[in-house]
C-alpha cells in the first residue's frame, strides 16, 4: 500500500497524524511564531559542530558543472554536465539539465556567458563552475544563512588516481578544495561522498580496492580529513560515505567491499567512520551476505531519489521510501547501525527539461513532495540527521539551490512555478530546525513560498488570460483579460498561516482589497477583512499550476471554459477524483513571478 499524504486541501492523513492536524487549527498561530523565532535564532549559529554527525542536515553536494576556460590546459572540457556542443557558430546547445539556477548575485568573475542564450527579458545569460572557488564560496554563504549545516560531496572513484577516469582526478580535487575552504570560512562541515556508480562488471576487485584505498591515504596524509578543514568526524574518526551499495552492481558486493571494509575500519592512522549510501531495495533484494555487509558499517543511508508512488485518493505522486523507514530502521537498531533517511525535493531523471505538456519524473508540487518526508522522519521518532538530495543538482531536477522562474526562452526549463529563487533553501532551512529542535512538524508547511512584497499575476491555463480586477468598487466581479502588465492584474499573495491548511489572501494592487467568494458562486472584491470568504488554498498538483478553493465554499476558482477577454471568473466545485481533473485546465491557475 502505498502512504496516504496528507494534501492541504484533502482528508487524506498521515497515519498517526490526525491528532497533530485537529490540534494544529488551535496552536498554529503561536505555533507558526515559534518557528519563525527559532529558524532566526538557529541560522545566527557562526559554527556547526564537526564533531559528530548528529544533529545534522547535509546536503549533497555535486559540484560537477564545470564552463570552459576553467583549465586553459584542457580545452576538451567544455561545459561539462551543462550541455553538448560549445555553441560554435550560432548553435544553440542542448541542455542536459533541467533548471537554470538563480544567476542575479553571482559577480562578474563568478560566472560565464552562455554562447546563443537569452533571459526572457533580451540579456545574456549566464552559468558559474564548482571549478570556481568564489562560486563555491557564495553557496556556503547560503548554507549559512539558511540553516544548512554542510555537504556531502560527491566524487565518483573512477576518476580517482588509476581509475579509468583518472584524466579527471586533477579538477575533482579542486573542487575539493573549494568545498574546504568554503567550509573553513563559514563555519560548515563537509565529508566525502565516495560514488561507486563508475565501478562496472569490467573493474576487478584488486582495481576497486587499489582505487579506493590509496585515494583515501593520500586525503588522511594530505591532512584533508583533519579537523582543521572542518571535515566532519564521528566518535574521534573522520567520517566517509560510499554510496552505491545495490544488490544489483557485482562491485558493491560483499567480496569486492569486505577487504575495502576491513582496511578503513582497521585501527590505525587510517580508521574511518563508514556511512553506507544504499539502494532503498536493500533488505528486499539483498542477499543475507549483503545485508551482514551493509550491517558491519556504523551508519547506513537508503537512497530515494525517484522512488515514488501514485497515491489513489489524490492522484498525485508522493514518496515511496518512506515505507521501508521502518523496517529499515529496525535492522539498523538490532545491529547497532545509525539510519539516516535521505529527503529529496522531487526530480526530473535526468535532463534536458521535459518538452511542454510532459511532467517532470517526479513533480515538486510546491514543496509538499519534500515536506512530506520530513513530517515522516519526525514521526520515526529518533531521526534528527538526514541527507537532502541535492543542493546542486539541476540536471536531475532535485536542486535546493537558488533557482530562477526566469530562465532562457531557447528551451522549455522547469521553474520553481513562482515561488521565490530561495524557497527550497527556506524550506530544508525550516523543516531542519524543526527536526532538531523537536518542533512539531505538522503536514501543513508553516511558510509561504512568496514574497509578500512582490505583486504577482495570475493566468488560467485553458483561456491563458489574466484574472483581473476591472474595478474600484466593492463586490465588483473579478474576470479574465489579456496581460496588460497593468496594476489592474497584479496580486499580493498574503500567507494565513492561522488554522489547519495553508491559505492566502489575494490583494489587489489597484484597489487594495483582496479577492472574496459571493454566494451566488461569482468572485468578487472586498475590504480586507479577516474573513474566511477572502481565505484561498492554492492546491498544487504537479502541473506547475495550482487550484485557488476558497475555504468557506471549498469551491475553486474557473474560467467557466471560456476563453474571451472580459469573461467572468466563478466558482466552481473542486473534483474530489484524480480523473474528474485530468481535463480540467479551467481550474489550473499559474502563478507568475515578477521579473
Amino acid at each position: 500500500m502505498s502512504p496516504k499524504i496528507l494534501q492541504p486541501s484533502r482528508f487524506v492523513f498521515l497515519k498517526g497524524a490526525v491528532t497533530i492536524f485537529l490540534l494544529a487549527a488551535f496552536y498554529l498561530p503561536a505555533h507558526a511564531q515559534a518557528v519563525k523565532k527559532t529558524a532566526k535564532a538557529a541560522r545566527s549559529t557562526d559554527v556547526v559542530d564537526a564533531t559528530t554527525w548528529d544533529n545534522k542536515i547535509m546536503a549533497g553536494y555535486q559540484g560537477w558543472f564545470r564552463n570552459p576556460g576553467d583549465n586553459p590546459k584542457d580545452t576538451k572540457q567544455g561545459w561539462s554536465h551543462l550541455f553538448g556542443g560549445n555553441g560554435a557558430n550560432g548553435a544553440v546547445m542542448r541542455p542536459g539539465f533541467d533548471m537554470w539556477p538563480d544567476m542575479s548575485e553571482y559577480k562578474a568573475d563568478e560566472k560565464t556567458a552562455v554562447p546563443n542564450y537569452t533571459l526572457p527579458d533580451g540579456s545574456q545569460a549566464y552559468l558559474y563552475s564548482a571549478q570556481n572557488a568564489k562560486a563555491v564560496m557564495r553557496h556556503f554563504q547560503w548554507m549559512k544563512k539558511y540553516g544548512i549545516d554542510g555537504v556531502w560531496l560527491s566524487e565518483f572513484c573512477d576518476h580517482f588516481p588509476y581509475g579509468r577516469q583518472a584524466y579527471d582526478s586533477t579538477t575533482v580535487y579542486t573542487i575539493m578544495h573549494n568545498v574546504q575552504a568554503a567550509a573553513k570560512a563559514t563555519g560548515r562541515t563537509w565529508a566525502f561522498m565516495w560514488d561507486m556508480s563508475g565501478f562496472g562488471r569490467q573493474t576487478s576487485k584488486s582495481e576497486v580496492y587499489n582505487i579506493m584505498i590509496t585515494n583515501w591515504k593520500r586525503m588522511v596524509d594530505e591532512g584533508v580529513t583533519s579537523t582543521k578543514g572542518r571535515y566532519m568526524h564521528q566518535n574521534g574518526k573522520p567520517v566517509l560515505q560510499i554510496w552505491g551499495f545495490f544488490p544489483d552492481r557485482p562491485a558493491s558486493q560483499p567480496d569486492y567491499m569486505n577487504a575495502v571494509i576491513d582496511f578503513l575500519q582497521a585501527p590505525g592512522k587510517y580508521q574511518a567512520v563508514i556511512l553506507a549510501g544504499v539502494d532503498d531495495k536493500w533488505r528486499r533484494t539483498g542477499t543475507p551476505e549483503f545485508q551482514a555487509m551493509l550491517m558491519r558499517m556504523p551508519g547506513l543511508q537508503p537512497w530515494s531519489v525517484g522512488r515514488a508512488v501514485v497515491d489513489a485518493a489524490s492522484g498525485y505522486k508522493v514518496p515511496n521510501s518512506i515505507n521501508s523507514w521502518a523496517g529499515d530502521m529496525a535492522l539498523c537498531r538490532a545491529h547497532g547501525v545509525i539510519f539516516q533517511p535521505t529527503i529529496n525535493s522531487g526530480t526530473n531523471i535526468a535532463g534536458p527539461p521535459p518538452p511542454p505538456g510532459r511532467l517532470p519524473s517526479v513533480p515538486r508540487r510546491s514543496g509538499n513532495y519534500l515536506w512530506a518526508q520530513f513530517v515522516a522522519a519526525q514521526k520515526a521518532g529518533t531521526i534528527n540527521s538526514a541527507f537532502i538530495c541535492m543542493f546542486d543538482e539541476i540536471n536531475e531536477g532535485t536542486q535546493i539551490m537558488k533557482t530562477t522562474n526566469h530562465p532562457p526562452t531557447q528551451y522549455p526549463f522547469l521553474t520553481f512555478d513562482g515561488a521565490t529563487s530561495d524557497y527550497y533553501l527556506r524550506l530544508v532551512g525550516t523543516a531542519s530546525m524543526m527536526l532538531k529542535k523537536h518542533i512539531p512538524i505538522t503536514p501543513v508547511i508553516p511558510i509561504s513560498p512568496f514574497d509578500a512584497k512582490k505583486w504577482y499575476r495570475i493566468q488560467n491555463k485553458a483561456s491563458s488570460l489574466m484574472l483581473t480586477n476591472q474595478s474600484k468598487t466593492a463586490k465588483a466581479p473579478l474576470v479574465q483579460t489579456a496581460d496588460d502588465k497593468g496594476a489592474n492584474g497584479e496580486w499580493q499573495l498574503i500567507y494565513a498561516a492561522d488554522d489547519a491548511n495553508s491559505y492566502f489572501k489575494i490583494k489587489s494592487r489597484l484597489t487594495g482589497k483582496v479577492l472574496s467568494r459571493a454566494p451566488d458562486d461569482a468572485v468578487i472584491q472586498t475590504p480586507d477583512l479577516k474573513s474566511d470568504y477572502a481565505k484561498w488554498h492554492f492546491e498544487w498538483d504537479g502541473t506547475g499550476y495550482c487550484r485557488i478553493i476558497n475555504k468557506v465554499s471549498g469551491k475553486a476558482l474557473s474560467s467557466n471554459s471560456l476563453t474571451t477577454a472580459d469573461s467572468p471568473v466563478i466558482q466552481v466545485a473542486d473534483p474530489t477524483k484524480p480523473v474528474d481533473l485530468k481535463a480540467r485546465d479551467d481550474l489550473r491557475w499559474k502563478i507568475i513571478e515578477p521579473m
